[in-house]
């Protein structure tokens, strides 16, 4: 490539170098990619920081670690029977909030729910396992199961919404059922 630069001759007879009008437009375009940078640096990275993990990444983590829990409870029959005879136990219901597991199954104690929730008009015991709101950081997605408990319930599919408020690690939009009466919710 030439060098943009030329050689003149003033009247003294000394040369010296004179800018032409494309270097000096070069010049203005990297100075112009070094402000947008330090503008990206400064504004936009820290976004991409509370943004972090991506929620495909973050489900699969949170899948995985249900996943391991559930060999340590006995596997999914054994969360089903144990929610079943729970259920038959507490006609009028039952609420338990942020890890209290006193007078839980065994085998929903070992989840680690943030809440767990049995309506007997609905036949089924609702576990929030992960979620949570953060104001001004990140926020955990919302994953949770819902194990039927009644023969009456086998219609029953999973609803969309917020559980425990409008926040958004509340909120659960996707169903699967992933054993027989037992929903992954998120």
């Amino acid at each position: 490539m030439e060098d943009q630069r030329s050689l003149t001759l003033p009247l003294d007879g000394a040369p010296h170098m004179v800018e032409s009008a494309l270097s000096k437009s070069r010049a203005l375009g990297v100075l112009l990619w070094v402000g947008i940078t330090l503008f990206a640096l400064f504004f936009l990275l820290p976004q991409l920081f509370l943004a972090w993990p991506p929620q495909l990444l973050e489900r699969r983590a949170q899948r995985g670690k249900v996943r391991e829990w559930v060999k340590m409870a006995g596997g999914w029959d054994a969360i089903r029977r144990d929610c079943v005879s729970w259920a038959e136990q507490h006609t009028n219901g039952f609420s338990s909030h942020w890890h209290d597991t006193n007078g839980l199954p065994p085998t929903v104690g070992i989840l680690k729910p943030l809440l767990v929730l049995y309506e007997p008009t609905h036949g089924r015991v609702s576990m929030k396992i992960f979620g949570g709101h953060s104001t001004g950081g990140h926020s955990t997605p919302y994953f949770g199961l819902e194990v039927l408990t009644t023969s009456k319930s086998e219609a029953y599919r999973p609803g969309v919404g917020y559980w425990g408020g409008d926040a958004i690690g509340n909120y659960h939009s996707t169903y699967k059922e992933i054993a027989e009466g037992i929903y992954e919710i998120y």
